[in-house]
């Protein structure tokens, strides 16, 4: 007789586990796309220069305007947020890697379409790209969790 704990218990099914492995090799390369050009921002000069996210959030030299510590925040987060979802979907089989990946990728994908706006480089288009790929894993993982499993 089954107690009432493992019926509680959230089974992960292999298709699942595909798309969490997925996931999480998607977020990894989100991570990895935030060493590529995600803007262009012109300098004193006028000179406009090729961004990363990586270089814009941390910077050695410290912050001078408040313009900065925006754009630092902002691309903080771009850094931050796929970080937290990876080590999600690497660690955890329940549901809460679904409902922090929706609110990740459509928190990112706003923040890129429009804090970056038109100065978007080839890095920030990829990944948004990506984004939209992780929402569509994201959905169907959820509905796989949700739907009744057919092997009981």
């Amino acid at each position: 007789m089954a107690n009432n704990s493992d019926r509680n218990k959230i089974v992960e099914t292999k298709k699942s586990k595909r798309i969490r492995i997925v996931m999480a090799v998607l977020y990894f390369i989100e991570v990895v796309l935030t060493t590529f050009s995600f803007t262009w921002i012109a300098d004193e000069n006028g000179n406009i220069k090729e961004f990363t996210a990586f270089e814009l959030a941390v910077r050695p030299a410290g912050y001078e305007t408040t313009e900065q510590i925006k754009l630092a925040i902002l691309f903080a987060i771009f850094i931050i947020f796929p970080l937290i979802c990876f080590f999600f979907c690497v660690l955890d089989k329940s549901n809460k890697k679904n409902v922090l990946s929706i609110i990740c990728c459509l928190t990112c994908s706003c923040l890129i379409t429009f804090g970056i706006g038109a100065t978007i480089a080839m890095g920030a288009v990829v990944a948004l790209l990506l984004y939209v790929l992780i929402l569509f894993f994201t959905t169907q993982n959820l509905l796989l969790s949700v739907a009744p499993n057919k092997e009981e």
